[in-house]
């Protein structure tokens, strides 16, 4: 009995045992699933992560690349392309024409007045003086310009578009100056709007007036063969700006070129009121290129024009290409 009962008790120990060493075998494979598992995620993870920054490396120098590729605005700006002028000549005389038949009589009998339809007869006589003395008058409309009297003093103009009770008058040249501007040339454009007050098309008294790419010899560009870019990063500390708006303060332009040289463009614009004053934009652009690169340093000035007639400096911007 007392053998039979020792088995028992051995046979139970050792199937006891047998379920630990079970139940133990279970738990290590447990955890050796779940380290694989956390090293497939790691693994997962990692790869995203790989895959994150190789289209990031991708995008960013697929865009570096592409911006070294484009030309520069201030070089396309102007470029001449028979093909595009050709078309660009055909929709403007249809639209010429389609503007024409909308026109009333009296709009198209005032038209032969105003405009210079021939354009070898077309004469572009504004300066930057003229059109800084051309101003309204405050007081009634008998003291502002007229229609007739700007005309008289300055030629007919290259278009002239109507709406109600107004008339707005354009002058359109380009300069050909192909050392200073290129093949292209420079763009020059007068914009003077007119209204009639008592609507019968008799007078029409100025109200706005305004100047893109105004080019005076006070303020030329250097020529290709002139040009030398001077500028450094430090001597952007140096510079005296004044009142971002009207540019009182600060540094006038022939200081400015007494040291740094004539700009690579220039470029007189605006209204030239008492709220919004004419601006002189000047760029000094320094551009090397090589097969497989393009450089390029930046040095871009905001003037603003002072009632003695100097124009102030009132904004700068820089970028220096620090890779020369």
């Amino acid at each position: 009995m007392r053998r039979s009962s020792k088995k028992k008790r051995d046979l139970h120990s050792f199937r006891e045992i047998k379920r630990d060493l079970y139940r133990q075998q279970k738990l290590k494979r447990e955890e050796l699933r779940m380290m694989t598992m956390k090293e497939e995620k790691k693994r997962i993870s990692l790869a995203f992560t790989l895959l994150c920054l190789a289209i990031s490396f991708a995008l960013f120098f697929g865009f570096y690349y592409l911006s070294q590729q484009v030309p520069n605005k201030a070089e396309l700006k102007y470029k001449y392309d028979d093909r595009t002028s050709s078309v660009s000549g055909d929709s403007s005389a249809s639209q010429q024409n389609d503007d024409e038949s909308k026109l009333t009589q009296e709009q198209k009998e005032l038209k032969k007045k105003i405009v210079e339809e021939d354009e070898e007869k077309f004469a572009f006589n504004w300066t930057l003086d003229n059109f800084v003395e051309l101003k309204r008058v405050k007081g009634g409309w008998g003291n502002h310009p007229t229609l007739e009297e700007v005309i008289a003093k300055y030629g007919k103009a290259s278009d002239v578009s109507f709406a109600k009770k107004e008339v707005t008058l354009t002058y359109k040249t380009r300069i050909i100056d192909v050392p200073r501007y290129g093949s292209s040339g420079h763009p020059q454009e007068i914009s003077l709007s007119f209204y009639d007050p008592d609507s019968n098309g008799k007078n029409y008294y100025l109200i706005s007036k305004s100047a893109v790419y105004l080019d005076d010899s006070n303020y030329p560009s250097a020529t290709k063969d002139e040009f030398v870019f001077k500028w450094k990063p430090e001597d952007m500390d140096t510079l005296k700006i004044g009142d971002w708006r009207y540019g009182k303060g600060g540094m006038t332009y022939q200081e400015v070129v007494e040291r740094f040289g004539l700009p690579s463009h220039t470029n007189i614009s605006g209204s030239d009121t008492d709220y919004s004053p004419l601006t002189l934009q000047v760029n000094y652009i320094n551009i090397r290129r090589s097969n497989t690169e393009r450089k390029s340093d930046r040095v871009s000035l905001i003037f603003k024009r002072q009632e003695d007639g100097s124009f102030c400096l009132a904004d700068v911007r820089s970028e220096f290409d620090k890779s020369w």
